[in-house]
């Protein structure tokens, strides 16, 4: 099962133009539209990210940024069976959003990762990015870095939960190799304009790119691109691609700056 396969990556600090962080997902699911919604809780933080617009069954945010400077990137654990998969809390992509500040914040609410269902998180703030793993059973790893990268699939990599997996994909190991393989060997600082070259990279064919165009009509393929720079001064910056199928692809670049949180998406 390769449901909601999904390549995320990331660079912090001396590595990242400018400073900062850069995060970023590629978003990969049979054909279903997804569309940016800005939030704007009853209490807690203001914060946007990408939804599925149809589909079966829990169709929660998978990729978002709040206005503190917070952002989350999901990617499924598709190398255990989808009823352990499915057991524990689901939607906490929203509720880290509305309720945390900083990536440390996040690694610190052990208790609440503990519940989270199996699944990759991956988080960035202008200081640091992290990946947390959560395996069946309530068992987490986290890796933080403040000057490097950090890329992640659909399988454990942390070899405190590596037994956790019952069967990796094809998919999942290649884009694994590619996406480290691009960032490794990127000798200059990493820029927005790079993550969008990365996340378009079609080098292993139409089911095991980074970009993926799907070998078959039915078959998973890549629903949108989400990249965002957060600075050490000044604002968030955003990229994303969408891929909706039967439409034109279309691409949004935009500066989360005040203005963006208090008027919003005009």
């Amino acid at each position: 099962d390769v449901s909601r396969a999904c390549t995320l990556w990331a660079a912090a600090g001396e590595k990242v133009r400018g400073q900062g962080t850069i995060l970023a997902k590629n978003r990969d699911y049979k054909p279903e539209k997804s569309e940016l919604r800005l939030i704007i809780p009853d209490k807690g933080f203001k914060y946007l990210g990408i939804f599925p617009v149809e589909g079966s069954g829990f169709q929660g945010l998978v990729a978002g940024v709040n206005e503190k400077g917070l952002a989350i990137v999901s990617a499924t654990a598709g190398s255990i069976s989808k009823t352990k998969r499915n057991k524990g809390t689901k939607g906490l992509n929203e509720r880290i959003l509305a309720s945390f500040e900083s990536v440390d914040s996040v690694t610190a609410d052990t208790a609440m990762l503990k519940k989270s269902h199996p699944v990759f998180y991956m988080v960035a703030d202008k200081n640091k990015a992290a990946v947390i793993e959560v395996a069946p059973g309530g068992k987490t790893a986290v890796k933080t870095v403040e000057n490097g990268i950090l890329f992640h699939t659909n399988h454990y990599l942390d070899e405190l939960l590596t037994n956790a997996n019952e069967k990796i994909g094809t998919s999942s190991l290649k884009r694994l190799d590619r996406i480290g393989y691009l960032l490794k060997n990127h000798s200059e600082q990493f820029s927005i304009e790079d993550f969008i070259l990365f996340g378009s990279d079609t080098a292993e064919g139409p089911d095991n790119s980074i970009w993926r165009t799907g070998g078959s009509p039915k078959k998973e393929r890549t629903l949108a691109t989400w990249i965002v720079l957060i600075p050490k001064q000044g604002n968030p910056e955003l990229y994303i691609k969408f891929a909706n199928p039967g439409q034109p692809e279309f691409e949004l670049d935009m500066k989360l700056d005040t203005s963006f949180w208090t008027e919003g998406l005009e």
